[in-house]
């Protein structure tokens, strides 16, 4: 009995203290349950960050959206893809598109040399842009838009500009299969994109053969695998005419020049291109025609090729011939509205290795009236990173019995740089 009456008390004792170690854990249990719902209090009692009504969803992340653009891009104005960032939305309707709007921006800043007419200095040349791209599918195709602003000044000994220029804005939509909408100023729609000046020429110095202008318009365009066609209106080239006029002041009336600008035409101009961009071989033609109600039509007609000698190797050219217009004026322009011109420049783009490539070109400018222009140049790059790169060149341009700054010279141009260029915004 008494064996008995010890295992009865040990067995309520280990009850007991089981009870005891039970009530423990509950009431640790409860204190973290407590603990965790005034946390639930706190962060609910936080502001909370707004979303635009009716969407779930707004991310950012670095580099740039993926836009497809219906021909190549200018080589001084290629955006990398890791630079900036991209704000996107993603509507609380699931079977809804995300709409995207990418922002980088990009400062040039070079030493220049310059020599021209007797005249030579070395000064700071800068350029600011900023760039916001963006794009949205609807349920009647893509909408998208790019805008570029930008500013510079200096390199010629004068100051830097403080005044902002809308360089490029326009708008696209892509309305059915390979079928796009483009309005706005962008590129003449006429511009040899496998030309120097379009193709290689990054450096802040003169350039040489044809060249291409903004300009206004509406342009449509067919793409279909690696073909792309195109029409556009656009806003004609202006005569530009300087008269003088009397002015009533103190102490008395004095003569004065001022520079008026004269529409050639009511209507505007026609502009067009055949594009194929494929793997090692790209090919362009290009036609332009605009009425003049000062003399005879102008007209242009060009062409050119971009060939892939091998990996980062490309040799590339272009030429063009017309009258009057000045859609692919460079270092020299019409002079009058018959004037006859050809321009054609030539050239090699190749890395040397991932980091450095080199561009090395040629172009011509031959005008009836305005003269003549021979331009050489080159330069080398070094890029670490994407978003930061190196130069450094030189451009040479010999002129005969050429019009420039409504003079004529037979002197020449030389140009050494060493530039900067960060194109950045990087968001990590």
């Amino acid at each position: 009995m008494k064996g008995l009456s010890r295992l009865l008390l040990g067995s309520a004792a280990l009850v007991w203290v089981a009870g005891l170690a039970r009530a423990d854990e509950l009431s640790s249990l409860k204190a973290e349950i407590e603990s965790l719902q005034s946390r639930i209090s706190r962060l609910e009692a936080q502001p909370q960050a707004s979303v635009p009504a009716g969407y779930s969803l707004l991310s950012i992340r670095g580099g740039q959206t993926y836009i497809e653009y219906s021909r190549p891009g200018k080589k001084d104005d290629v955006i990398p893809e890791d630079s900036g960032f991209t704000l996107s939305v993603v509507p609380a309707a699931d079977a809804a598109p995300t709409a995207e709007v990418s922002v980088s921006a990009e400062l040039r800043t070079a030493l220049l040399y310059t020599d021209f007419e007797n005249d030579d200095n070395a000064d700071i040349a800068l350029r600011a842009r900023l760039v916001v791209q963006g794009k949205t599918d609807t349920a009647v195709g893509e909408v998208g838009g790019y805008f570029r602003l930008k500013a510079e000044g200096g390199g010629d000994l004068s100051d830097y500009s403080e005044e902002i220029e809308m360089q490029r804005a326009f708008g696209w939509w892509k309305f059915a299969p390979n079928w796009q909408l483009l309005a706005g100023q962008e590129d003449a729609t006429a511009t040899l994109v496998t030309s120097w000046d379009f193709y290689a020429a990054t450096a802040p110095t003169r350039s040489f053969g044809p060249s291409d202008a903004y300009n206004e318009q509406m342009r449509l365009t067919y793409t279909r695998d690696a073909w792309s066609f195109a029409l556009a209106l656009e806003d004609p080239d202006y005569d530009t005419d300087t008269v003088t006029f009397l002015v009533l002041s103190e102490p008395g009336p004095v003569l004065t020049e001022q520079t008026e600008n004269d529409a050639k035409n009511d209507i505007p101009s026609v502009q067009g291109y055949a594009l194929y961009s494929g793997d090692g071989f790209t090919g362009q033609v290009v036609g332009l025609w605009q009425s003049d109600k000062d003399g005879a039509d102008d007209w242009a007609a060009g062409g050119g090729v971009v060939i892939g000698l091998g990996e980062g190797f490309d040799l590339f050219g272009a030429a063009v011939i017309g009258e009057g217009t000045s859609v692919y004026a460079n270092n020299l322009a019409p002079l009058s509205t018959d004037d006859e011109f050809w321009a054609g420049s030539a050239g090699i783009l190749a890395s040397l290795t991932e980091e450095t490539r080199i561009e090395l070109g040629i172009g011509y400018e031959d005008y009836e009236e305005a003269g003549e222009a021979l331009g050489v140049g080159g330069g080398i790059y070094w890029s670490p990173v994407a978003i930061v790169t190196l130069g450094a060149g030189v451009t040479y341009v010999d002129f005969n019995d050429a019009f420039v700054n409504d003079e004529p010279t037979d002197d020449n141009s030389l140009q050494v740089f060493f530039g900067v260029w960060l194109k950045g915004l990087k968001y990590q």
